[in-house]
């Protein structure tokens, strides 16, 4: 015979309260209001909290460009000071990781320091400069799964790829940015026309959107949403953090 023993009262309460405290925080994660002039869109809602967000790149990509089921592919490269590589590619923003890096598209040249990134239009043929004591950077493409980077490249590794979420919106506007969320600070919760993804690259974030739910992220972890999914990052750390974010 099986006994069924009963639960003391209290123990209901908690099991209660504690489900109570789940459905609100899954409630509170709604988009805030539309971006005002000047504040930084990230589509329907403006990316406010405390958060530093700097705009390291931007471009409106043409349909035609953006390749069936895209994934965003990045590979590090490694230049020595004076070498140089040559290539084309499709549409990809670039991020100066370590050392001053230049970049010469057609006959225009810049220079890119460490922590600034750019954007390389697709089908481009563009020019890597190592600077004075050599250059790390990162080339982000929107590119098929599995195809590498192409070029005669020596000192090159991929860092993440991760295959974009959701539906892409006509002529979508890809945009590229660093965020810094300093200890207990936040953004707000906002949401994207197109997909995004974020990369960890300094510290550790409380990161949440409606569909997961809330995750604990750390240097080298990244995560991708469907367009439209409200979302936050919050550092409840004792070290300020740092994030990479791609999204259209």
């Amino acid at each position: 015979m099986t006994c069924i023993r009963r639960l003391p009262r209290w123990v209901w309460v908690a099991l209660f309260l504690s489900a109570a405290a789940a459905c609100q925080a899954s409630d509170d994660l709604e988009p805030g209001p539309a971006p005002a002039e000047g504040e930084i869109s990230m589509g329907g809602s403006a990316l406010g909290g405390n958060a530093q967000t700097t705009v390291l790149g931007r471009a409106v990509l043409a349909n035609e460009n953006i390749v069936q089921d895209p994934a965003w592919i990045a590979h590090e490269v490694r230049l020595a000071e004076g070498e140089t590589v040559e290539h084309s590619h499709e549409f990809a923003f670039l991020y100066a990781k370590e050392g001053p890096h230049r970049l010469i598209v057609d006959a225009g040249s810049q220079a890119l320091e460490p922590g600034s990134g750019s954007e390389v239009a697709a089908s481009t043929m563009h020019r890597h400069e190592g600077a004075e004591g050599g250059s790390v950077f990162w080339e982000v493409r929107l590119a098929a799964t599995g195809s590498p980077l192409p070029g005669e490249l020596d000192n090159v590794r991929t860092i993440f790829e991760s295959r974009v979420e959701g539906e892409i919106p006509p002529r979508p506007l890809a945009v590229f940015v660093h965020v810094l969320v300093p200890t207990g600070g936040e953004t707000s919760v906002h949401t994207h026309p197109g997909p995004e993804l974020i990369y960890t690259i300094s510290g550790s974030i409380e990161y949440e959107n409606k569909l997961i739910g809330a995750k604990v992220m750390g240097p080298g972890e990244f995560e991708g949403i469907p367009p439209g999914v409200p979302v936050q990052k919050r550092n409840i750390f004792e070290q300020d953090a740092e994030f990479l974010s791609w999204f259209l």
